[in-house]
């Protein structure tokens, strides 16, 4: 059984920065160009972390449906689920209450962050794209697409490029191809959080038949691919530093950065990178802070 209160557990909270942090990146960005709406931050964090915390239930609760929490490693943190802390109706009811909190929220969004109905009709159907990709990460049909190595595609696209060009978007109502430099950073730093998440559980999940980017680079293969994601996503913020000088203020996390990156690759087994997924979701969280936090502050 699980320790502490069961219905927070499932919602997994030291997950949800990497959805705010999102959303802050976006805003940090619309704020220096001269735009910023205040009913639109509040809605955009409410649906952001809305559509997470429905991807953590469906995760939690569809990777026991599915028979891959039986081969979870006893260092890995207990699942909701399969510890029974919650029964299964209940599971569904906290999921059907998060879908319809998501839709309801992004709804009041769209209606107050877009004026022109065709955008507000492209959103509506991305929104629904991104309800319906929370939910089948583990419970699609037959098994969800994180059985088959789309995990971190689809948190790229979805805790990145949407979530940060979209926020900014609604506060803009412009586009801006330069603001597509800190999107896709944020989204493969989010997607290195995930694979730390699928390098701990490669042994398990591989007998489970759940087939995550990790299982089929394997380990060493893993550890490459997640110094290359880190990479690959602070040359975007880096890039964007010519645009936005202040930007760079997360540059004060170099030492930090490279002290976690050196952990990842002497890390000997899945366990030891495993350990690294709390300093994954600091490195996500304190990057796109420091970079909003330095838009913010030369506006």
């Amino acid at each position: 059984m699980l320790s502490g209160n069961p219905y927070l557990q499932l919602l997994r909270p030291h997950t949800l920065p990497l959805s705010v942090c999102a959303i802050l990146a976006g805003t940090a960005a619309a704020y220096a160009s001269g735009s910023l709406k205040s009913t639109v931050l509040p809605l955009s964090l409410a649906t952001a972390l809305a559509l997470q915390i429905v991807s953590n239930i469906a995760n939690d609760y569809g990777d026991t449906l599915l028979g891959a929490d039986r081969y979870r490693d006893a260092t890995a943190p207990a699942r909701v689920s399969a510890s029974g802390s919650l029964k299964p109706q209940q599971i569904r009811r906290c999921l059907y209450a998060a879908i319809a909190f998501a839709l309801c929220s992004g709804w009041a969004l769209l209606q107050l962050g877009i004026q022109d109905n065709a955008v507000r009709l492209l959103f509506m159907l991305l929104g629904a794209l991104s309800v319906l990709a929370a939910v089948s990460y583990t419970l699609g049909f037959p098994k969800g697409y994180g059985y088959y190595g789309w995990g971190e595609a689809a948190v790229w696209l979805f805790f990145g490029l949407l979530a940060v060009s979209g926020s900014h978007y609604l506060h803009t109502g412009s586009l801006n191809a330069a603001v597509l430099l800190p999107a896709n950073g944020c989204g493969l730093l989010a997607a290195a959080v995930l694979h730390t998440n699928n390098m701990r559980d490669l042994n398990s999940d591989a007998a489970a038949g759940k087939r995550t980017l990790a299982g089929h680079f394997g380990f060493s293969g893993s550890k490459k691919l997640h110094i290359g994601l880190n990479i690959a996503g602070l040359s975007c913020y880096l890039a964007y530093g010519c645009v936005q000088p202040a930007s760079l203020l997360w540059l004060v996390l170099l030492p930090r950065i490279s002290r976690y990156l050196r952990r990842i690759v002497a890390a000997e087994d899945t366990v030891a990178a495993g350990r690294e997924l709390v300093d994954a979701v600091k490195l996500h969280m304190h990057v796109n802070l420091l970079f909003a936090l330095g838009i913010c502050a030369a506006a």
